[in-house]
C-alpha cells in the first residue's frame, strides 16, 4: 500500500523517485517532496526488484562509507547557526587542546567561526568570493584566497599549502570546517593523507552526492570518501534540504550532506555502532520552512535505514 502510494504521488509529481536527481525550483515543490518522503520513511520495495539493481549497489555503497559511529564517554555540541552555517560536532575541544581552526568556505554566515573563536581557538577563514567578513573577531585571520585542488586556480591554494604559509606543518592540534559548493571532492583528493591527519576533527559539506549513481562520475567521490576513511571516522550525518534526496528501496542518500568526522587515532578502541536516529536534536533544517531529512539510523548494521 506505500509502495503503491509512494510511486503515485512520484508519478503526479512528474519524478522518478528511485534513481533520478530531482530538483525543485519552488519551496512548495521541494518542501511537498520532503514531507511526503520523510512521511513514508522510504517505504521498502521488493529485494528483488531493486537491491539487486547496479544503483542501489551503489548507493549502498556511498552510504556504507558514511556510516556514523559514537564515541564512548563523548557528547555532541553545536558549532554556529541555528540553521544553514551551524554544525554538529564532537564535544572535545577542550580535552583536545585545539591551536588552529581552518575554515574554507565563508560567505555571510561566520557564526561557526565566532563559536570557535570564542572558545580560545585561533580560525583562519578563507573564501576568494567575499571581500570583507560579515562580523570580526579578534582571533580571526582572513584572507580572499580559495581552495584549489589538482586544477591550478587564480586567487587560489591547496590546503597543504595554506597550512605551510601559517607555520602549522607537523601540528597534530587543528580543526577543520569546509563549505566550498562542491570544489571539496577535487581538493580532498588533491591534499596529502599526512596533512588531513593533522586534523583531529573535520566538518565537510558533501555536495552532487547524486553522482554516486553514474558508473563513471561515482568514482572520484567513492576514492575520496575511502581516503578519508583510512584516518578519519565518521561521527553525525546531516542531510541538507535543499536538494531532494535518492529514496532507493530502505535507502536514502541526500544529494547535499554535513557530514563530521574524527581522527580515528585520537579515540582508539571508543567507536561503538551508533544506535540513535538522524537528525538528532541538535540538528536543524538548513533552510527555516523547509523540514529536515529524516535519515533514521543511517548506514546501520543492519543495513537499513532503522525503520
Amino acid at each position: 500500500m506505500l509502495v503503491a502510494l509512494k510511486r503515485l504521488v512520484c508519478k503526479l509529481l512528474g519524478v522518478d523517485y528511485v534513481v533520478r536527481h530531482i530538483g525543485a525550483s519552488e519551496d512548495r515543490l521541494q518542501r511537498g517532496l520532503l514531507l511526503i518522503g520523510n512521511a513514508l520513511r522510504y517505504a521498502r520495495e521488493d529485494p528483488a526488484t531493486l537491491r539487486d539493481t547496479p544503483e542501489y549497489r551503489r548507493v549502498a555503497e556511498a552510504v556504507g562509507l558514511l556510516r556514523p559511529c559514537r564515541v564512548d564517554g563523548l557528547g555532541f555540541v553545536r558549532i554556529g547557526a541555528g540553521n544553514d552555517g551551524g554544525y554538529v560536532m564532537l564535544d572535545a575541544f577542550e580535552a583536545s587542546g585545539v591551536a588552529a581552526a581552518y575554515s574554507c568556505g565563508v560567505g555571510d554566515d561566520v557564526s561557526w567561526d565566532l563559536d570557535i573563536a570564542s572558545r580560545g581557538i585561533d580560525v583562519w577563514l578563507y573564501d576568494h568570493t567575499v571581500h570583507r567578513l560579515p562580523a570580526e573577531h579578534p582571533r580571526f585571520h582572513f584572507a580572499r584566497t580559495g581552495l584549489a585542488g589538482h586544477a591550478a586556480q587564480q586567487a587560489c591554494r591547496t590546503l597543504g599549502q595554506l597550512i605551510a604559509a601559517n607555520g602549522h606543518e607537523g601540528r597534530e592540534d587543528l580543526i577543520l570546517k569546509m563549505d566550498i559548493e562542491g570544489a571539496e571532492w577535487d581538493v580532498l583528493d588533491e591534499t596529502a593523507t599526512a596533512t588531513l591527519d593533522q586534523f583531529r576533527q573535520i566538518v565537510v559539506e558533501f555536495h552532487d552526492l547524486a553522482r554516486v549513481l553514474d558508473p563513471v562520475l561515482r568514482k572520484p567521490l567513492i576514492a575520496v570518501l575511502e581516503k578519508l576513511s583510512r584516518t578519519h571516522q565518521v561521527v553525525h550525518v546531516h542531510g541538507n534540504g535543499c536538494e531532494v534526496p535518492i529514496w532507493i528501496a530502505d535507502l536514502v542518500l541526500p544529494q547535499v550532506m554535513e557530514v563530521t568526522y574524527v581522527r580515528r587515532r585520537d579515540f582508539a578502541g571508543r567507536f561503538a555502532p551508533h544506535t540513535g536516529t538522524f537528525p538528532t536534536e541538535l540538528d536543524r533544517p538548513n533552510r527555516p520552512g523547509l523540514p529536515d531529512i529524516f535519515l533514521g539510523r543511517f548506514g546501520s548494521e543492519q543495513g537499513e535505514t532503522g525503520l
